[in-house]
């Protein structure tokens, strides 16, 4: 949806751009001494724009033979230069969007290493002979590296490798390390509780895990900052990196033991959904637009809230390019992007816009579903 919705934006950053390069043709020449015909230029300025926005519409250049030369050409290497800068930002927002989704990978194994950096440090305090003077005391009974949780984090394998395969080092951030852990989880008054006794139980040794997870790592400085400065699209993804770190955490004490989490059971499957869902919707743009604007009849479809037109355009492709996802799946999963994501009354009108128009299509043969998609389709 974002990634979507990025590219709407930049269509009309290039399209007001190809428009300023024909107004720039015909901008009064400074350097000429020759008497320019102002009036005959804005003419031109014009009929140009005309014939650049006829030609987008009819998704080809003009061949218009009664205007100006010079009008045909600008018209025509607007088009062109407009059409050629899509298509490579059409290629550039798909790889981010699968960089974007690959990243929260590198972020989870990131949070989990992150824990145990910090363990260590905790390790070489505990094993310091003198306290700095300067410090408040603490216990030493146990730390975050005698934690069960934390030790069984250190010797999972699997995890080592993730660590190495992604390249991720902790060599230059170390300060960042000590710093979390001298002026934060030092001063923690639930770290230091538990600091103060020798033993303790698997449930107490999760929950401190826990407890530095959430109110250490994932909402105080500076480690919130790191984390929003590695993945740009952490507002969004760091939710999902929480959740996958918790369920990690908890995995220590299930009969299985330790487990990894994958973002996705079959990435090449998920590529193909993401990369499909994003194509179709900008080939069938045009179409989609024309089921909105029939279904708003009552409505100026142009005056629709953007994001949510970017909303109902994907859950038209959905509908309509995967046969094999039930119809209230996708409607249900719209709606709660247009809630969290849209405006306060965008669920509602989303909601009805997607049942309205679903009904329609089946009626019409256009919508067909098949294999798991048809539970809901009784």
């Amino acid at each position: 949806m974002q990634a979507f919705y990025a590219l709407r934006q930049s269509e009309l950053s290039n399209r007001q751009l190809a428009v300023d390069t024909i107004t720039e043709t015909f901008q009064r020449d400074l350097n000429s001494m020759e008497e320019q015909n102002l009036q005959q230029l804005e003419g031109y300025r014009r009929l140009a724009t005309v014939l650049f926005e006829e030609g987008l519409k009819a998704g080809k250049p003009s061949e218009e033979e009664d205007v100006p030369r010079k009008v045909l050409i600008a018209a025509n290497q607007a088009l062109v230069d407009y059409r050629n800068s899509l298509g490579k930002e059409r290629q550039r927002v798909l790889q981010a969007l699968i960089d974007d989704v690959r990243t929260l990978d590198n972020s989870y194994i990131r949070l989990l290493t992150l824990l145990l950096e910090l363990a260590h440090v905790a390790q070489i305090d505990r094993e310091r002979q003198y306290e700095d003077v300067d410090a408040r005391p603490i216990a030493k009974e146990s730390g975050l590296d005698s934690n069960r949780i934390i030790r069984a984090l250190r010797e999972h394998k699997p995890l080592e490798v993730e660590q190495i395969r992604r390249k991720i080092e902790w060599g230059e951030d170390f300060q960042m390390v000590r710093t979390i852990y001298n002026d934060i989880l030092k001063e923690d008054d639930t770290y230091r509780a538990y600091c103060e006794t020798a033993q303790h139980t698997a449930d107490e040794d999760q929950q401190l895990v826990q407890h530095v997870l959430r109110s250490v790592l994932l909402k105080q400085e500076p480690a919130k900052s790191y984390f929003e400065e590695a993945d740009l699209s952490w507002s969004e993804n760091g939710e999902i990196v929480r959740s996958m770190a918790i369920k990690t955490l908890k995995s220590v004490q299930t009969a299985d033991g330790l487990k990894l989490l994958a973002l996705t059971e079959d990435w090449e499957e998920d590529r193909f959904f993401l990369e499909t869902l994003y194509k179709k919707a900008i080939e069938k743009d045009d179409e989609y637009e024309s089921l909105l604007a029939d279904q708003l009849t009552n409505w100026d479809v142009e005056r629709v809230a953007q994001l949510d037109k970017v909303i109902l355009k994907l859950a038209l492709a959905e509908l309509l390019n995967f046969p094999n996802i039930p119809v209230k799946v996708t409607i249900n999963e719209y709606i709660e992007l247009a809630k969290v994501y849209s405006t306060p009354k965008s669920g509602k009108f989303v909601n009805g816009i997607l049942d309205s128009l679903s009904e329609k299509l089946k009626t019409s043969g256009q919508l067909r579903k098949s294999g798991r998609g048809l539970l809901d389709n009784k």
